[in-house]
């Protein structure tokens, strides 16, 4: 009894676990620069194509920049005009449909069963390819002296087709949070 109600923990573990995975977060720096210099930001307006603003809010972009200066607000001040700004932060949000090329194994029979190996034998319809959403959020921090690159994260999630703009709207806004919460490196 005891063993069952251990695996039964086990189990509601990892469904927890899996259940709470968020975007997947990367990030790359100047390992040169002094981050603790840094006083005051300006927030660049988003750098969106005119395709890409077809499927993404005006809305949802100026969320975004409210979600950009409140994060760094705590940490930093925020001046209006980027010339005398320490550094300057920039995002991009790209949405593109991915093939996932992953599907079920539509053989079975494999390994030694009595007298020998057994063939695999197909069954059922060839798999079907599946198209998803995939969505990431590239968010730039340059120099305010120079423009030049000093800090990036990027953050990539699969979407839902069916998410309405407000939930596309939760989703970037934790995936900014997630990011900029790496930001300044820690060395």
């Amino acid at each position: 009894m005891t063993r069952l109600k251990v695996g039964l923990v086990w189990c509601l573990l990892l469904l927890l676990t899996a259940c709470a995975t968020g975007p997947s977060v990367l990030t790359d720096y100047d390992g040169a620069f002094d981050y603790a210099s840094l006083r005051t930001f300006h927030v660049a307006d988003s750098m969106q194509t005119s395709e890409e603003n077809l499927l993404i809010s005006p809305f949802t972009i100026q969320h975004l920049q409210r979600v950009v200066v409140s994060q760094l607000g705590q940490r930093y001040e925020r001046v209006p005009d980027p010339d005398l700004a320490d550094f300057g932060v920039r995002y991009h949000i790209v949405m593109e449909e991915r093939l996932d090329r992953r599907s079920f194994d539509h053989y079975y029979g494999y390994g030694y069963y009595g007298f020998g190996p057994i063939h695999r034998y197909r069954y059922g319809p060839p798999p079907i390819p599946r198209v998803y959403r995939q969505g990431t959020l590239i968010v730039d921090v340059v120099d305010g002296q120079t423009g030049q690159p000093i800090w990036r994260g990027v953050a990539e999630e699969r979407l839902s087709d069916r998410a309405d703009p407000s939930r596309q709207r939760e989703i970037l806004s934790a995936a900014m949070v997630d990011i900029l919460s790496q930001f300044p490196p820690v060395r």
